[in-house]
């Protein structure tokens, strides 16, 4: 059971009598490239100085945030020790040899692709890890449950919304999945055709990233980055079927910051209610905001990175000191754009 991974820290915090009280949270990162690739490993490195990560249940990611997650869950043990995942930031590359080595074994596949090259070349060229995770995320599914459950997203070329998580994949709002061990096998009207070798964590990347329309299948199920639609991993933990109670939401790409507003209205889901006055500050926010949910809905904590307290404006994004799009060094991870440069969660104010 996913819940049982917080039962150790939680009662320490709070007291709580029984799992149905125990809170479920989740941190649901951004998308933003190598910003947001870098950008949570500081966040998560903070959490764990202030003994807040151990309270996740969940992480949701999408686009240049799933980059740090896929190679964090290469480690077992990621969540009890941030000081070595920030360590790996300044690791050795990935050879060439090992590149043309898999994309020789895709280049065997029936489906192979450009998108193909351009998700090994993403991994190994820009990858903050500077590895190629060849792991499969169903793996998970059978580790104990030590660190925060993990789902990625993407959606589909019509706007649809898919989740990829250890134990299924599909449409989040149609409720329509299969088990992730499956995907990329053939399915006719719901009945599995022909089984086919998982992808691996590498491929999986390039379905979660922004692939060029040059390099687009017309003729199968086509997935790009979920940034494009929301650029915040909101959609997996709307509605009841994992029932969050706080979303904490870290927010590195310049996003609108509200437009999952519309997208849960349009899916009918529950949402708190922001009052028009934030949402005029759009774009100039604050570096932290607080939405109390009301009965069914989550609270959720919101901190863009880009707001007035670290830059002049939005549209001064260049000179936003805490922005470096490539960025390996450790001690600048840990010094320079974790959020111990902003206000503590204790710290935000009610919007």
């Amino acid at each position: 059971n996913d819940n049982d991974q917080d039962l150790s820290n939680l009662p320490s915090l709070h007291h709580f009598s029984n799992q149905d009280s125990i809170p479920h949270i989740a941190l649901l990162a951004s998308g933003g490239g190598q910003r947001a690739a870098v950008g949570l490993v500081g966040f998560l490195y903070q959490m764990e100085k202030e003994g807040l990560l151990d309270t996740l249940l969940y992480l949701g990611g999408v686009s240049g945030s799933t980059w740090s997650m896929s190679s964090l869950y290469s480690d077992p043990q990621w969540s009890t020790n941030m000081d070595r995942a920030v360590s790996r930031l300044s690791g050795p590359g990935v050879e060439l040899e090992q590149v043309l080595a898999w994309l020789g074994d895709r280049a065997k596949e029936e489906h192979f692709s450009l998108a193909d090259i351009w998700a090994v070349l993403t991994s190994a060229k820009y990858h903050v890890f500077h590895q190629m995770d060849l792991r499969h995320l169903s793996d998970e599914a059978s580790r104990n449950a030590t660190n925060p459950y993990p789902i990625y997203s993407a959606i589909e070329k019509k706007w649809k919304w898919f989740e990829v998580s250890p134990h299924e994949a599909g449409f989040t709002e149609m409720g329509v999945f299969v088990e992730t061990s499956l995907l990329g096998s053939k399915f006719q009207s719901g009945e599995l055709l022909e089984v086919t070798p998982e992808m691996d964590m590498v491929r999986l990347q390039g379905v979660c990233l922004t692939i060029p329309p040059c390099l687009q299948s017309k003729e199968k199920l086509h997935l790009v980055d979920a940034g494009l639609l929301i650029n915040v991993a909101y959609p997996p933990f709307l509605g009841d079927k994992r029932d969050i109670d706080l979303m904490i939401a870290p927010e590195f790409s310049a996003g609108n910051m509200f437009e999952v507003l519309d997208y849960a209205t349009e899916v009918r889901k529950p949402f708190p209610e922001i009052d028009n006055k934030i949402l005029e500050e759009r774009d100039w926010p604050k570096d932290c905001y607080v939405f109390e949910g009301k009965e069914k809905e989550p609270t959720i904590i919101y901190m863009p990175l880009f707001n007035r307290q670290n830059c002049k404006g939005l549209f001064h994004w260049c000179g936003c000191r805490l922005v470096v799009l490539f960025l390996h060094n450790s001690e600048m991870v840990c010094n320079g754009i974790s959020p111990g440069s902003t206000p503590p969660l204790a710290q935000c104010q009610l919007g």
